[in-house]
């Protein structure tokens, strides 16, 4: 095997010296992130931050508490708070002392930038308040979609089963109410199922109490036996709690009273809705009742006529010739003689002076008539 030689003191100073040189030179990754460093964070948030907020421009602050380009600041801080790679946060950084550089030049009197800034600042005016807008419109969809499938008790319940006691009819049901049925369900067969083998253990440990028992009554007599029969019992006794696994589930409480007081206040509801739909108002229902129709083998045989009749019927009007059909069909109003007012039946002095008016009507525009007939047209020059 060669020697290597030892190396010359020349050599192995040199070496020492340049290695002094460039090791301050090395790079050294330090384990803490560069957003934990107080090298980072203090000239981030009290030179850069605070700069940016000190010489802000702008007095228009519109409905907001605080001035536009502060706010905008606010918001980019924020936005950019969790940016954790070194070089988008110093593309940030960079943008930031650009900004402050800005802000301080304007303030010193530059028309230049004081005029961009404050056409910046309109801009932030213009898109906060279409993203106020577009939040209000948000709102009130998110809210006529809520009312829209928000749970109605109509009074109705639930019938009481294993799993639940007496509970309120949702429509539609909430998604919290069917879990917790589905939940006791599972729940109970599971109980069951335990039972079951808790059941054939107990069996299991009962028979091999008596024969315990009835050997040791074979083997030592009865006066022995007798006391190692309570040993036996007490054996008994530690598997009792084992046919101890099923549970009731709690129930809710009962709701007869507002059940009752949702059906008030249905009637109430269908009350209002017919005298609004009587008044003129075209609702939901009313469309719906407009579109039903007798059923299909019975429209088969029905007449024109009695098709007519029938959509008369389900009209919500009862007066004019829908409230002549009703009335004469035998259908419920709530002003019955309503029709008879609106047609001038209800009083024979009225219908004998309408006849009359109608009668000379008649014959007026008859004797007009006949009047252009016989006039010859001028003839033009």
């Amino acid at each position: 095997m060669p020697v290597v030689p030892n190396l010359l003191p020349c050599p192995v100073a040199h070496r020492i010296r340049i290695a002094s040189l460039i090791s301050p030179l090395r790079r050294v990754r330090p384990r803490t992130p560069f957003y934990e460093l107080s090298a980072h964070r203090v000239p981030t948030l009290w030179s850069l931050y605070r700069g940016l907020l000190r010489h802000a421009p702008g007095e228009n602050a519109s409905d907001l508490l605080f001035h536009l380009i502060r706010f905008r600041v606010r918001m980019l801080f924020r936005k950019n708070q969790h940016v954790v790679k070194a070089h988008a946060a110093k593309e940030q950084l960079v943008m930031g002392y650009k900004w402050l550089e800005s802000f301080k030049r304007a303030e010193q009197g530059d028309i230049k930038l004081q005029n961009l800034l404050n056409r910046y600042e309109r801009m932030i005016a213009t898109k906060c308040e279409k993203t106020v807008w577009k939040m209000r419109i948000l709102e009130a969809f998110n809210w006529e979609a809520k009312l829209r499938k928000r749970p109605i008790f109509k009074g109705s319940f639930i019938r009481p089963s294993f799993e639940h006691n007496l509970l309120p009819r949702l429509i539609p049901q909430p998604a919290h109410i069917t879990g917790m049925i589905v939940r006791r369900r599972v729940a109970r067969v599971r109980r069951w199922e335990q039972r079951e083998t808790l059941r054939a253990g107990h069996t299991i440990c009962g028979m091999r109490v008596s024969l315990s028992t009835a050997l040791l009554k074979s083997a030592q007599g009865e006066a022995v036996g007798a006391a190692q029969f309570t040993k036996g019992r007490m054996l008994e006794d530690q598997c009792r709690p084992m046919c101890r696994g099923d549970c009731t589930s709690k129930g809710t409480p009962l709701v007869g009273p507002s059940g009752k007081q949702a059906r008030r206040d249905r009637i109430a509801n269908k009350t209002a809705q017919r005298q609004r739909e009587r008044s003129g108002e075209v609702t939901t229902a009313t469309i719906k009742r407009r579109r039903n129709a007798p059923p299909a083998h019975i429209q088969e045989l029905m007449t024109p006529r009695q098709i007519l009749m029938d959509r008369a019927v389900r009209e919500a009007s009862e007066g004019g010739w829908s409230g002549t059909v009703k009335a004469r069909m035998g259908v419920h109003m709530h002003m019955s003689e309503k029709w008879k007012a609106e047609g001038g039946w209800e009083d024979q002095k009225t219908k004998k002076r309408l006849d009359d008016m109608e009668r000379e009507i008649r014959v007026e525009n008859e004797r007009r008539r006949k009047g252009s007939q016989l006039d010859p047209a001028p003839l033009s020059e």
